[in-house]
C-alpha cells in the first residue's frame, strides 16, 4: 500500500472545508469572534461543565458546550493523529513533573488574565487597550526568550 503524504497546507485547507461543511450542513457553530485558542476554549469547557450546576458557569458557555468540547478534543486528536501518521511522535518524560505542571498553570493563568489568545489580544490592542498592548509586548519578549533558550538547549545536545 502506497503511503500518501499530506502537507500541513493541504491538511489545513481540508480541515477548513470540513469545518465550513459542518457549519452549513450540521448547524454547528462556535460563538462569534472565536479562534483556535486552547486557553479560551479550556476556560469555556470548564465553565460549560460547571454550568450544569445552577450556581456555576457563564451564559455563553452553556450555548458553546458542543463547540468548545469539539475544538479542544479536535486539536488534541488532530495533532496526535498527524504526528503518528508522519512518524513524528516522540514521547518525552519530564524530569520535574511538579515544575512542568506549575509552568503550564502559570501560562494558562497568564493567558486568561491577559485576554487569552494572541489574535484577540491584537484586536484589543488595535482598539487602544493598554493592558493588551502590554500583553503583546510581553508575548513578543516571551517568544524571543523562549527561542533563545531552545536554541541553547539544542546546541548542548
Amino acid at each position: 500500500m502506497k503511503k500518501i503524504h499530506i502537507s500541513a497546507t493541504v491538511f489545513g485547507i481540508l480541515a477548513a472545508f470540513i469545518a465550513v461543511g459542518m457549519q452549513v450542513f450540521g448547524s454547528f457553530s462556535p460563538p462569534q469572534a472565536y479562534g483556535v485558542c486552547v486557553v479560551c476554549h479550556a476556560k469555556d469547557l470548564v465553565n460549560a461543565l460547571l454550568s450544569q450546576f445552577p450556581w456555576f458557569g457563564s451564559p455563553v458557555s452553556t450555548v458553546a458546550l458542543k463547540g468548545t468540547i469539539m475544538t479542544v478534543v479536535g486539536i488534541f486528536l488532530g495533532g496526535l493523529t498527524m504526528s503518528i501518521y508522519n512518524r513524528e511522535l516522540k514521547l518525552r518524560f519530564v524530569e520535574n513533573k511538579i515544575l512542568a505542571f506549575v509552568c503550564g498553570f502559570v501560562v494558562m493563568c497568564a493567558g486568561l488574565a491577559l485576554s487569552g489568545c494572541p489574535m484577540r489580544t491584537l484586536l484589543r490592542t488595535a482598539y487602544g487597550d493598554i493592558s493588551s498592548m502590554a500583553s503583546v509586548i510581553s508575548l513578543i519578549l516571551g517568544i524571543f526568550l523562549a527561542t533563545l533558550i531552545l536554541k541553547r538547549r539544542a546546541r548542548r545536545q
